[in-house]
């Protein structure tokens, strides 16, 4: 009987261990899923590459009868494996491509859209980029004798040919400001001002001064306006492109419109396009500083109610898309490519050649460098007080009249004598928490900078 009985005690004791070591199993098995799950939602691209998107059959459609409209007869949409609309068929040109992304995004939404670029393009516009880039080389270093000269852009506008779809904005009161400074620290300024600030005028003020910046010359490019509906390039991943809205972007054929997708697709094809600024920036150059104060606001439709606009809310929380310019577009492989070279390669101008001699390329890599800034991060909108007017953050009885960003930025320059990189981070932190205040806490803005120029060497007035 004792034998049984201890029989019966050692079969329950090792039935016991067992459970144990299987629910501690269990444990450590949910909790490195759990764990896992964690470090994935951290991720870049987590949502898009596990959130399930179930897009109505009749948005798809929409989109197909877009397409049609349009002529982009070989266009079609898939769903992609989290059901996202991903655009398939054939494409003549790059042109189409942007089109098809604009109308798919315009009925569904960024979120909703996939960003893989179709594969079956008959001509493609970045083919043609190396060729263009050769040429421009070429072109820049017939400028390599040239005296050094120091060329800024400044656009800037208030209201526009449409007010119904693109509101007032302060962009020309912070291009004021702007131009002056930048007139004082010796550049030479071409200003378009609202009214001034049309598409071909913009356009062709791009072009001027991409022909005529030099090796050697300091450019300082600024910009205040709305933002088009960015849609994805083809370098992959999810960097996308974005389109500035100029003066006349908007007229009489969009004012009041009620088809969301019409108004996006005017839009787009009257402003301009980021692109022609990114190509500028590339330049090679002594320095190239380029400070961005847009937004892509998705809100300036909400008004416009239907279904499209309703999943497009359903899909975001409730809330309607808001995308800053991506800081990604500006510092992605090409152009920090670009910038990494003229800032960390000393062996370039120690080695240039005889005691005297003039350096091979005429650049002072030393110094050379690009300075990136954009008035928000991804998601966020570029906050002004509805009067136009606020309190200095550094003289609490003057006023500033603009947007928080541009306008703290500018004061602490000067404040600083010309040093950009401790005005921005102030400009930053002041922006930051102004934002928070007067959203009591609703809203983020935080300003982003890309630089491969150093702080000492970082002076508007050097």
């Amino acid at each position: 009987m004792r034998v049984a009985l201890s029989e019966a005690r050692a079969r329950r004791h090792t039935h016991c261990q067992s459970m144990k070591t299987l629910l501690v199993r269990l444990l450590l098995l949910g909790g490195s899923l759990l764990l896992s799950a964690c470090a994935a939602n951290s991720l870049p691209g987590f949502q898009n590459a596990y959130k399930a998107y179930n897009v109505p059959q009749p948005l798809v459609e929409r989109i197909k009868a877009k397409f049609h409209e349009h002529g982009l007869a070989g266009a079609t949409v898939v769903r992609d494996s989290t059901g996202r609309i991903q655009l398939a068929g054939e494409y003549r040109n790059e042109d189409e491509v942007d089109t098809a992304f604009l109308i798919a995004q315009s009925v569904v939404g960024l979120k909703s859209t996939s960003p893989i670029y179709p594969e079956r393009i008959d001509h493609k516009r970045w083919e043609a980029a190396a060729g263009q880039a050769l040429a421009n080389y070429t072109r820049a270093q017939q400028h390599a004798s040239a005296a050094p000269a120091r060329r800024a852009l400044v656009v800037g506008i208030n209201h526009f040919a449409d007010p119904y779809h693109l509101r007032d904005i302060l962009g020309a009161d912070d291009a004021v400001v702007v131009q002056g400074y930048l007139r004082q620290a010796g550049y030479q300024v071409t200003a378009l001002l609202n009214e001034r600030a049309t598409q071909a005028n913009i356009t062709n003020a791009i072009a001027k001064l991409d022909r005529e910046i030099g090796p050697r010359d300091d450019v300082f490019i600024y910009i205040s306006s709305h933002g088009n509906a960015p849609i994805p390039t083809p370098g992959g991943g999810d960097l996308r492109k974005m389109s500035i809205m100029a003066y006349d972007s908007g007229d009489q054929s969009t004012v009041r419109s009620n088809d969301r997708t019409e108004v996006l697709l005017h839009f787009q094809a009257h402003a301009v396009p980021d692109t022609l600024v990114q190509n500028l920036a590339r330049k090679p150059s002594h320095t190239m500083r380029v400070v961005i104060d847009t937004c892509y606001s998705g809100d300036m439709l909400d008004d416009i109610a239907d279904d499209s606009t309703a999943y497009i809310l359903r899909t975001n929380g409730g809330k309607s898309e808001r995308e800053g310019i991506s800081l990604a577009a500006w510092s992605g492989e090409s152009y920090a490519a670009k910038g990494i070279h003229f800032a960390a390669d000393p062996a370039e101008s120690a080695n240039s050649g005889p005691q005297g001699a003039a350096p091979r390329t005429a650049i002072d890599r030393s110094r050379s460098g690009y300075n990136i800034i954009t008035a928000t991060s991804p998601n966020e909108e570029s906050l002004g007080p509805t009067t136009g007017r606020f309190a200095s953050p550094l003289a609490p009885d003057q006023t500033l009249k603009g947007s928080y960003f541009t306008q703290s930025l500018f004061a602490y320059l000067d404040h600083y004598r010309g040093q950009l990189g401790p005005a921005f981070r102030d400009a930053q932190d002041f922006t930051s928490r102004t934002a928070l205040d007067v959203s009591h806490g609703k809203a983020h803005q935080t300003p982003r900078e890309y630089s491969t120029i150093p702080d000492q060497q970082n002076d508007l007035y050097q």
